[in-house]
């Protein structure tokens, strides 16, 4: 079923496209009409959005291979349309269970079943407020959580990609944690959608420190590792290894003499 807001996207973006292409061909407003008319029943019929209609030149297609290419919009369009949905109900549930009021006596305990049974978690798993996991881009992320593990203030988790959490793990006050990202910020010739994601193991026992940043560079935080408060973290993290700074660096390891 189309929203009211993605009816008038598609009205007022099929309208604007329908003018340009009929300007280009040199049509008049009747040929803009079927435009747009066609463009409608592409939706309707493929979920193709007018830009693509227009990238694809499907004005020009032969039925069959009209047929071909809109099969292949409709499939990613039904897939964008079940994302989208779990989407805005990660992101209503996010806006209930973060806000403050679940600090309130007795109702932290509620918030933290909440997130446990929401992301099927291990079980004692500990949630203070405005903690926001989520994924971007359309991308199929997953995230693991086991048992024991504290998820303190303000931590963000980016599943974009795929994170995996051990049990007893403490991620403390404003972690940051990415697992995706756009390869045209290291090399300007990459086109803007493309999108590199990574998996992230975090092992059991590791501390994460107040306000560290975990880069989609970074794969591996060891067993027992311990992260700085402030650190940025840019590499694998050894087991029982101590890392602080910016970028992080080893400073020493826990199960050494």
């Amino acid at each position: 079923m189309i929203t009211i807001k993605r009816l008038k996207q598609l009205l007022t973006y099929g309208w604007k496209h329908a003018g340009q292409l009929a300007t280009e061909i040199g049509g008049h407003l009747g040929c803009r009409f079927l435009i747009f008319f066609d463009m409608i029943y592409c939706y309707e019929t493929y979920k193709m959005w007018s830009n693509q209609y227009l990238q694809e030149q499907f004005y020009l297609k032969t039925p069959k291979e009209r047929l071909t290419i809109g099969q292949r919009y409709r499939e990613e369009g039904l897939k964008r349309d079940v994302w989208q949905t779990e989407f805005v109900r990660n992101w209503n549930f996010i806006v209930k269970y973060s806000n403050i009021k679940y600090e309130q006596s007795g109702k932290r305990e509620k918030r933290s079943k909440a997130y446990q049974k929401f992301y099927n978690t291990g079980e004692n798993l500990c949630v203070e407020s405005d903690v926001n996991l989520n994924r971007q881009h359309y991308l199929d992320g997953k995230i693991s959580i086991g048992r024991n593990v504290l998820l303190a203030k303000h931590v963000f988790i980016d599943y974009s990609g795929e994170v995996i959490i051990r049990d007893n793990v403490q991620l403390t006050n404003g972690v940051i944690i990415e697992t995706h990202n756009h390869d045209f910020h290291s090399n300007y010739k990459e086109p803007k959608t493309k999108i590199t994601v990574t998996q992230l193991l975090i092992e059991e026992g590791a501390v994460i420190g107040s306000r560290a940043i975990i880069l989609s560079s970074c794969h591996y935080i060891g067993k027992y590792a311990r992260v700085g408060a402030g650190a940025v973290v840019t590499k694998d993290v050894p087991d029982y290894a101590v890392v602080v700074g910016i970028p992080a660096k080893i400073i020493r390891l826990m199960n050494e003499v």
